[in-house]
């Protein structure tokens, strides 16, 4: 692909710091980025000593406060989920956020991780994909909804008779739509009815391939693939100390591999990918979190850097260039480590590289 269409994100949060976040997304936003994501997390696990130890605010909100802060950068959740929200909530939050940012929103989303909200007892998410599903409709449903041509909706999860949203968003004929998932049908369902594809840590090369799917399934359906977005989440570290950077990404993101077992397990490694749950059925429990720190050990460090953007920026960039012939065209990343340091190298030399400046 061609340098100049690839654009640059950052998926902004300093959690039990609310105005550390906002200014994370000023300073991305004054070094180059085009699109802002940030997490959508409810709760935490309270007894984990190594993961999600700081306590989570609300994603909206925050991305209303970073709107105000803001001038041109996309604003999206990376990624909420269709379980604790009801689709009417979702699609009025987003079309609210879009008139506020005059047409800068997107919507992220996902079926959901066991964390967010294990402690909620009353919440059916047996069927995972359906609930996802029937929320997207409804979400776009409500946007394309007119007083003389209501939504009714009749599904297994949520129920709507004649249901009109009079908050429209700006964007015509919405704001896109991004689905944050790996499996078959969901990769499926990008292809037929979403704008973008954003998964969470991917390898280049198994991106491009599960990317396949998606684009298959959008030609089915004579929509245009080329329309769709490629956009990846990928952790990155960069100073200017090459060595320095890559072991200290494969230091902090060696439990993120451990958390996806089915990219594991078709890089090669089996028998590690068998002894560690899912993320999305991740609570860290005890016995969970036991699993993950055991298996996370067992990964190779080459394993770990071929999911990160690290090293110096010359490093950063030949990182960069195979997810983006990887197909990506939405590259957001994820900085661990000195946050300034990182944003100033993209700032200064990667991301004018990569417009030709």
């Amino acid at each position: 692909m061609e340098h100049d269409e690839l654009r640059f994100g950052c998926q902004v949060v300093s959690y039990g710091d609310v105005e550390a976040t906002v200014e994370r997304a000023v300073r991305a936003e004054e070094a180059g980025f085009d699109v802002l994501t940030v997490p959508d997390h409810l709760f935490h696990p309270t007894n984990s000593d190594n993961f999600l130890t700081e306590p989570p605010w609300e994603a909206f909100t925050v991305l209303g406060a970073i709107a105000r802060e803001t001038e041109r950068v996309r604003l999206l959740p990376g990624v909420t989920d269709s379980v604790r929200r009801h689709p009417t909530e979702l699609a009025h939050s987003t079309a609210t956020l879009d008139r506020l940012t005059d047409g800068r929103a997107g919507f992220g989303i996902g079926a959901g991780e066991a964390f967010n909200f294990t402690p909620i007892g009353d919440l059916d998410w047996s069927d995972p994909f359906t609930r996802f599903s029937e929320t997207v409709k409804i979400v776009d449903g409500l946007w394309d909804s007119e007083p003389d041509d209501p939504l009714s909706f009749d599904g297994e999860y949520f129920q709507l008779e004649d249901a009109y949203m009079g908050l429209k968003p700006v964007q015509d004929p919405r704001p896109p739509i991004w689905v944050g998932g790996y499996g078959h049908d969901m990769r499926g369902f990008t292809g037929a009815l979403a704008d973008g594809w954003f998964p969470w840590i991917h390898t280049p090369e198994h991106y491009e391939a599960d990317l396949e799917r998606v684009l298959e399934v959008a030609a089915d359906r004579g929509r245009d693939p080329d329309a769709i977005d490629r956009a990846i989440m990928v952790p990155t570290t960069v100073t200017e100390d090459a060595a320095a950077a890559r072991e200290a990404s494969i230091e902090r993101n060696r439990t993120t591999l451990a958390l996806r077992p089915p990219l594991l397990e078709r890089m090669g490694y089996e028998e590690i990918a068998a002894e560690t749950p899912l993320m999305r059925e991740m609570a860290f429990d005890d016995e969970q979190e036991r699993q993950l720190m055991a298996a996370a050990k067992r990964i190779p460090d080459d394993a770990v850097d071929r999911i990160c953007v690290a090293g110096d920026p010359d490093r950063a960039i030949d990182r960069i260039e195979a997810f983006a012939d990887a197909g990506v065209d939405n590259l957001v990343l994820i900085p661990t480590g000195d946050y300034e340091e990182t944003m100033t190298h993209y700032e200064e030399t990667i991301i004018p590289y990569f417009r030709g400046e």
